[in-house]
């Protein structure tokens, strides 16, 4: 392959960067409008440095390097990202790109990447280049269509489950509190702390939550809470694309509090059911390999796995 050219990805550049995104990765297209808004709205602390590959004037590649502020994230932790179209696949240029990545890293020490199962170059590159593997994240999918009888009357048994309890399930939307952001943000920013992982999970101003907090892919009346009076417990939400792509569980979670309720079961069947009722055929969901209670609820709710995706981290020195 001939050299590779580099530029800085500008926000016009983010259909483009969607468009390479999905021809890297065809089993999960990117929608250019999400794409886009997380451009727009990026996390309040973070330095994100993105850019298009090129080969005689034809864009190949889309690659990324990211960290969070070095004063909460004390480890110097970074993440970086190669997405390479797969009919321009040529191993020994997929591997020039992550040196070059690298070289962005921008005073990163420990580097993070990922790889789908089936993407077998990047995982032997990767090796190559010294990285190991870190943890491993199970893909599930849902036929709606098939369980949809089965998973509507669940969603409405859940829910006179939790009322009989006290609890009321609704969405974000008909949420009537004049705080319910700074509250939802709360649960959001406690249940964060409990996923497994071996990255510093590093914490979320409300300015900068807020502010991301109305994509186009989620709809407050798409955005579902169980509350206890006023106060949310537990919270599950769909990502829907705008032009192209899959539709998933963007999170779902339940107070430390408040578990062993079933109420991350119950507000994640309200999340199915009005899936169901869009006329959504199927819905993934990803969680870590040791997130033993996810991957219990998902199990019970018929999801059926998929190929998964694996992370990995090298340490650099300065």
């Amino acid at each position: 392959m001939a050299q590779i050219s580099y530029r800085a990805a500008r926000l016009e550049d983010a259909a483009l960067a969607a468009d390479l995104m999905t021809a890297g990765f065809p089993r999960e297209p990117e929608d250019p409008i999400l794409t886009r808004y997380r451009w727009e709205h990026p996390r309040g602390g973070w330095s994100i440095h993105r850019f298009i590959g090129s080969v005689d004037g034809s864009d190949i590649a889309y690659l990324s390097s990211a960290h969070s502020e070095w004063s909460k994230n004390p480890e110097h932790h970074g993440w970086l990202e190669v997405y390479f179209d797969q009919a321009r696949m040529n191993r020994s240029a997929l591997k020039e790109m992550w040196q070059w990545i690298e070289e962005q890293r921008e005073g990163a020490l420990i580097l993070n990447a990922s790889a789908a199962e089936e993407e077998t170059e990047a995982h032997e590159v990767l090796g190559e280049l010294g990285y190991t593997l870190d943890r491993t994240d199970k893909v599930w999918s849902l036929d709606l269509s098939k369980h949809q009888a089965r998973l509507s009357a669940d969603a409405a048994a859940a829910r006179a489950n939790a009322k009989q309890a006290g609890v009321e399930f609704t969405t974000v939307a008909a949420f009537q509190h004049p705080d319910k952001l700074r509250l939802v943000h709360a649960l959001n920013e406690r249940t964060r702390q409990d996923i497994p992982t071996t990255v510093p999970v590093v914490p979320e101003s409300f300015e900068s939550w807020v502010a991301r907090s109305d994509p186009p892919g989620r709809p407050q009346d798409r955005w579902w809470l169980a509350l206890d009076g006023h106060v949310p417990v537990a919270m599950s939400f769909l990502v829907f694309p705008q032009v192209r792509g899959n539709v998933w569980t963007g999170y779902t979670c339940s107070h430390p509090d408040y578990r062993g309720r079933g109420l991350a079961r119950g507000i994640k069947l309200q999340t199915l059911a009005q899936a169901i009722e869009l006329g959504v055929p199927f819905v993934r969901t990803d969680n870590d390999s040791e997130n033993a209670a996810m991957l219990h609820i998902n199990e019970t709710l018929g999801y059926e796995a998929m190929p998964g995706f694996s992370t990995y981290q090298k340490r650099v020195s300065k």
